[in-house]
């Protein structure tokens, strides 16, 4: 099976993977009885046995990452033990906080809340931010105290080799077509969101606030951006109900920013580079200036890459889900790491039914042919919930030329306050798109989203910079300055630290 049929489904079988539910992996002060789970089976341990401290379960890292088919290494020189799989580098050092991952020529700090130690000759580790570099889940079984290890590379492989996926492979073929060279984009949208009966009761006239926009831009190699985009938000009908007629007390001042913002709107341009996780991003407008006292012609920088770092995420992984460029285990290594299976009688079954149920959903003889359009279609109702989902490829030859999703949803549990949500989009032969968005909850909200735009070839790369002479602020700095400082007539050049915030969720183990 190829590496765009396992992207695809990944994001089918993580969500469907995600009622295994979570739980905190902390142990009690105990050194006994520690066992760990892996694929549904109990390793055995024979000079060397998990351990306890500060209140995290450790694991022997050369012990639990060979049974997972790593090669695992020690370097006595710098202290730090090193395991490569399917050409992922995983690299921690005794005392240190952070694990290195390496794939595929991007490398990413992880922060750790436990550091690896030394005991008896033997390393151990906090094993979740390695085993989910690899592609792993990560739980504890309380009750039973054992940490449990799911190959989900493994386990996701040996699933799809039973069926295949000629269509879903054709589709995201045809997806890639826009992550591969130079595309200028365009696109005009609107949104308009009642809540006056929500606010105001159900008997109230509709006040909605409204929203117009539009966004040109270009984009290359799906990570390289350059985009301008204008929105205007009208809130003062919105308001007016909400005062019953009156001002509320607003000034001249609160008035003229209210116009501001309905008539001239707000300015945003992005430029950056995903790949190297920097962004710049720069804001204007009058209603801005005065509101928010932004001042006009600044940029933002953040470094995107720091950001997830300190998070306690794989940057890199993000990036190769977004660039295409690498297989499945990327993608599920980013939407797994919060995924922490707590019963180790059941987990690994059921991770293994909705995996399995996930690809039984996109297999070939899941979608109907009609003529050149070839459809997939689910539908169910049960207990007042009912939701239709129509997927429709457009052949052109033997290559997928357009689509169209269109997704019901609707409930009525009760029978006195149905909601419902409808989804729609659609892209053409010529690059053309179309996406809308309807939300009805209850009558006490209603939210009515349209967008329209094309993406065309382009010839000339954005600019991934902001001009020369730009004052650039530094959003992700410990601490920014009180005020920008205009850079020289050279091109900007902005130094970036990390943004310091706690990562949380995570989990110690220990390995050696």
């Amino acid at each position: 099976m190829n590496a765009l049929t396992k992207r695809g489904l990944a994001l089918v079988c993580a969500a469907a993977m995600l009622s295994t539910g979570t739980s905190a992996f902390a142990a009690e002060e105990s050194s006994s009885g520690i066992a760990v789970q892996l694929d549904g089976q109990t390793l055995s341990f024979t000079d060397v046995v998990p351990e306890v401290k500060d209140a995290r379960t450790f694991l022997p890292f050369r012990a639990v990452f060979e049974a997972m088919g790593a090669q695992v290494s020690y370097s006595a020189s710098n202290q730090t033990v090193t395991a490569v799989r399917d050409g992922t580098t995983v690299t921690m050092a005794l005392g240190g906080t952070a694990a290195t991952v390496e794939r595929s020529g991007v490398t990413t700090h992880i922060p750790m809340d436990a550091a690896p130690y030394a005991h008896d000759n033997r390393t151990y580790v906090p094993v979740r931010f390695a085993a989910q570099a690899f592609g792993c889940a990560v739980g504890w079984d309380a009750g039973d105290r054992t940490v449990i290890l799911i190959d989900m590379e493994k386990l996701v492989e040996e699933t799809l080799s039973k069926y295949d996926f000629t269509y879903l492979e054709k589709y995201l073929a045809y997806g890639q077509k826009y992550r591969t060279g130079i595309w200028d984009m365009n696109a005009d949208f609107d949104a308009s969101l009642d809540m006056t009966g929500l606010l105001l009761g159900s008997t109230a006239e509709s006040a909605p606030i409204t929203l117009d926009g539009t966004l040109e831009g270009v984009m290359a190699g799906g990570a390289k951006m350059d985009a301008a985009m204008g929105l205007t938000m009208d809130l003062r009908p919105f308001l007016k109900a909400l005062t019953d007629g009156q001002n509320g007390g607003m000034s001249a001042s609160d008035t003229e920013l209210l116009d501001a913002l309905a008539e001239e709107g707000i300015h945003m341009e992005l430029r950056g580079d995903l790949e190297s996780g920097q962004l710049y991003i720069s804001l204007g407008g009058a209603f801005l200036e005065q509101a928010a006292g932004l001042p006009a012609d600044t940029w933002y920088s953040m470094d995107m890459s720091a950001i997830y770092e300190d998070m306690g995420l794989d940057y890199g992984a993000l990036m190769e889900m977004i660039t295409g460029d690498v297989d499945y285990t990327a993608l599920l290594s980013l939407l797994l790491s919060t995924v922490e299976p707590n019963d180790k009688d059941t987990a690994y079954s059921e991770l293994t039914q909705a995996v399995d149920l996930a690809a039984q959903l996109l297999r070939d003889d899941a979608w109907a042919v009609s003529g050149n359009d070839r459809i997939l279609h689910y539908a169910l109702e049960q207990d007042g919930v009912a939701a239709d989902f129509t997927f429709t490829l457009t052949m052109r030859g033997d290559d997928v030329s357009a689509y169209d999703l269109s997704v019901e949803l609707s409930a009525d549990v009760d029978g006195s306050a149905p909601m419902s949500i409808s989804l729609q989009e659609s892209m053409d032969a010529d690059g053309r798109m179309e996406a809308s968005m309807q939300c009805d909850a209850a009558g006490l909200m209603d939210l009515e989203f349209s967008m329209s735009g094309r993406y065309t070839e382009g010839k000339t790369a954005p600019e991934t910079e902001p001009p020369k002479g730009a004052v650039v602020v530094d959003l992700t700095a410990p601490e920014a300055p009180a005020d920008p400082v205009p850079t020289s007539g050279d091109p900007a050049e902005v130094v970036i630290d990390k943004i310091y915030t706690t990562g949380g969720g995570f989990i110690g183990v220990t390995e050696g």
